[in-house]
């Protein structure tokens, strides 16, 4: 799968998915903080704008190891329920993903 693919699916799936479980219930639990939400916030617009800089790969890639850095900061209070683990820990892979992809 090449690095466009896989970055749009990681905008059209993977972060909504995650943003849903970061809204709807994990800032009321508790697990996370609005300071959290707004790092989360932070790392999404930095991926979508390594989708707008495909072509200047060294941009996108400095975005997304930002974006990856920023996520990586992300301290839940509680342990994340098991569901919402494996989405958040698939945004990080496939953002990993992207920045091997672009620097073959």
């Amino acid at each position: 799968m090449s690095a466009k693919d896989i970055l749009w699916r990681l905008i059209d799936n993977d972060i909504p998915l995650s943003d849903d479980d970061f809204r709807t219930y994990l800032v009321k639990d508790g697990i996370i903080t609005e300071e959290d939400l707004k790092v989360w916030n932070e790392a999404v617009k930095k991926v979508k704008e390594a989708y707008k800089n495909l072509t200047a790969t060294h941009t996108a890639v400095k975005l997304l190891n930002e974006s990856l850095n920023l996520l990586n900061s992300i301290n839940p209070k509680k342990p994340f329920p098991p569901d919402t683990k494996v989405r958040f820990e698939e945004v990080k892979q496939n953002i990993k993903k992207v920045i091997e992809e672009l620097e073959k």
